[in-house]
């Protein structure tokens, strides 16, 4: 039968013909969006890190911050401590700040740039997705275009098709279409778990992101806040130094009107140093005692020097610090030409007054041998150290031979002897010859 001669020919023929694969539908350019997507992923990545890090710091200045400034509104309740130390520490404060706020600031261009690659991988991912979704319907055109090709008998498309060539054509692309298929849809797979890995990752990223914003807007509130606490005790050591200031001055008048010349100066100099030295030799002896009862009693350990092995014994402001003075009314000691022997801490009349350190009370009364007398309360400690306490009331809660625990109130404030206005005059003295040393290294 001819037309079956005819049709063994063509299938012959059609077999003979080498596969020719179809062109392609996948975007040329949807490897190179997936590359430029996880190249995002890693600067985001190292952005976040970035931000994180900075938040860290920024957490961990805040932190330092509200601890100087507790302790600095400690010490301004009233300047018992060094005003030039608290003055340091509210300008180390201030840089502290100053540092929050300049990487607050670098936080707020490093969230910027995240949010500015988040969203050049977030319209990436969307192209790919765009891409695949393309690749996915030219897929079921191809599919239904097969599926109509199989369910149509080769004699039809001979007989029906305008050329040989054409008929060829179409039983080439039949035979390649079900490799080509299944490697296409293998293809849309991977890149379409790909592209779900990389939003996965931007989605936790951009939650990450979120949260960093939050705490940098927390951090910026919190700075704020710390502005304001810095200003109040700027506001505060200024007052007390305006008081303090006063207090001298008024100090400096009264001194000056005792001695108003240098030569009176130096008489009075002179018989307070004589009434110091006759007071210290009469009760030496009862000093010595009161050391032995303490010793044995708080074990007599006094490390030198160990800061905050006593405690303030009143409160106010501090008017004259121990060592080199400018008031002429003090005597000369090494080469200062005026010495402070101890810490001058103003504040009103009654302002109680307390025992520095546990100990055993050796002396109570006035100094006989000033041409003013001041009322003294002297206080053993034991290994050498004694207390003394000037200037105070005439009352007394306390008694010679009786031990006291720090903190215990022992008299109150006065202005008594050659004062110039009511205050405590405090010193520390080391060893049996009385030698005055640096309170301060003792005090908190």
């Amino acid at each position: 039968m001819p037309w079956l001669r005819l049709f063994v020919l063509v299938f012959v023929i059609v077999l003979a013909i080498p596969v020719v694969p179809a062109p392609a539908v996948e975007a040329a350019s949807l490897k190179d969006q997936i590359a430029a997507a996880r190249e995002r992923q890693a600067e985001l990545t190292k952005s976040i890190a970035k931000s994180q890090k900075l938040v860290d710091q920024l957490k961990k200045d805040e932190r330092d911050t509200r601890a100087d400034l507790a302790q600095t509104k400690d010490d301004l309740k009233d300047i018992r401590a060094d005003q030039a130390a608290v003055k340091a520490r509210i300008e180390k404060v201030k840089e502290r700040i100053e540092r929050i706020e300049a990487r607050h600031t670098e936080l707020v261009d490093e969230q910027r740039q995240t949010d500015f690659t988040l969203g050049l991988l977030e319209q990436e991912l969307a192209n790919g997705e765009a891409d695949l979704k393309a690749r996915r319907e030219a897929l079921s055109l191809r599919l239904v275009e097969a599926n109509r090709s199989e369910s149509t008998t080769l004699m039809d498309q001979i007989f029906t098709a305008e050329s040989f060539s054409d008929v060829l054509t179409d039983t080439s692309a039949l035979l390649s279409y079900g490799d080509q298929d299944a490697q296409m849809a293998q293809k849309i797979t991977q890149d379409q778990q790909a592209l779900d890995s990389l939003r996965l990752l931007t989605t936790s990223t951009r939650l990450r992101t979120d949260q960093l914003r939050r705490e940098t807007l927390a951090t910026k509130a919190k700075v704020a806040e710390l502005r304001a606490q810095l200003k109040a005790a700027n506001r505060r050591l200024k007052q007390l130094e305006k008081a303090t200031e006063k207090a001298r001055d008024r100090q400096k008048a009264a001194i000056e009107r005792i001695a108003v010349s240098k030569k009176q100066a130096q008489a009075i100099v002179k018989k307070q140093q004589g009434a110091r030295n006759k007071l210290m030799r009469s009760i030496r002896n009862k000093v010595a005692s009161m050391q032995a009862k303490a010793s044995a009693q708080f074990g007599g350990v006094a490390p030198t020097g160990s800061s905050g092995r006593f405690d303030w014994p009143t409160r106010g402001s501090i008017t004259q610090g121990y060592g080199c003075t400018g008031y002429y009314i003090n005597p000369p000691r090494g080469s200062c030409a005026h010495f402070h022997d101890g810490i001058d801490i103003a504040n009103g009349s009654g302002t109680p007054i307390y025992s520095a350190a546990n100990g055993v009370v050796a002396f109570i009364g006035w100094n006989p041998y000033e041409y003013n007398p001041a009322f003294i309360v002297v206080i053993a400690h034991g290994g050498g150290i004694s207390t003394l306490y000037a200037h105070m009331l005439a009352t007394y809660p306390v008694s010679v031979g009786q031990t006291v625990r720090k903190g215990q109130r022992i008299g109150s404030m006065g202005n008594t002897g050659g004062s110039f206005g009511s205050h405590l005059h405090f010193e520390v003295w080391v060893g049996g010859d009385w030698q005055p040393v640096n309170p301060y290294a003792y005090l908190p």
